[in-house]
């Protein structure tokens, strides 16, 4: 029994993660589509969600975006399609997460099918972002190189200090 409820337990776990992913695709694809939100205390409107973006000064970023907006809205049914059957999925996940007995095959099937249709998305903006960089000039792009050089090193550092307060914050290593 015990082992029965430590791999319901390891597949709600999956399920989350899974869950996790999808939403933090669909804020990269909203990020593009919209822009970001303004944080609170934030006068500058905040960054973008990725390094690649990031890296883009505003008016690349109000280019990139209006070129993945095109690229959507030439596929406007096919989004819409998108976003029903996503929210299909998660009904379908709740009923084969409550079902008796339960299938675990069903389960690892809709997540793999979600899986794939949060990689297209992040393809298509991987895509509009790689043709908005090809039509760079070489001068733009040494820029722009120079800028996500930049900001990964803003992450390793927040990732540094992010990591270290959790090590000071845990006290020694126990035995």
């Amino acid at each position: 029994m015990a082992g029965s409820q430590g791999n319901r337990v390891l597949r709600i776990m999956l399920f989350l993660s899974l869950a996790a992913n999808l939403v933090v695709a669909g804020v990269v694809v909203a990020f593009l589509w919209n822009g970001p939100p303004p944080p609170p205390g934030r006068p500058d409107g905040g960054d973008p969600a990725l390094p690649y973006t990031r890296a883009l000064d505003e008016d690349q970023r109000d280019e990139v975006r209006q070129a993945l907006r095109d690229a959507f809205v030439n596929d406007r049914k096919e989004a819409r399609s998108v976003r029903r059957d996503v929210f299909a999925d998660y009904r379908q996940a709740l009923d084969v997460l409550r079902a008796e007995p339960y299938d675990p095959a069903a389960l690892e099937a809709l997540m793999t099918a979600q899986a794939e249709r949060s990689a297209g998305f992040r393809k298509r903006g991987q895509e509009v972002l790689s043709a908005y960089v090809a039509e760079m000039s070489p001068e733009e792009r040494g820029a722009y190189a120079d800028r996500l050089e930049e900001t990964l090193a803003r992450f390793q550092e927040r990732r540094a200090r992010h990591f270290e307060g959790h090590r000071r914050n845990d006290g020694p290593p126990q035995d």
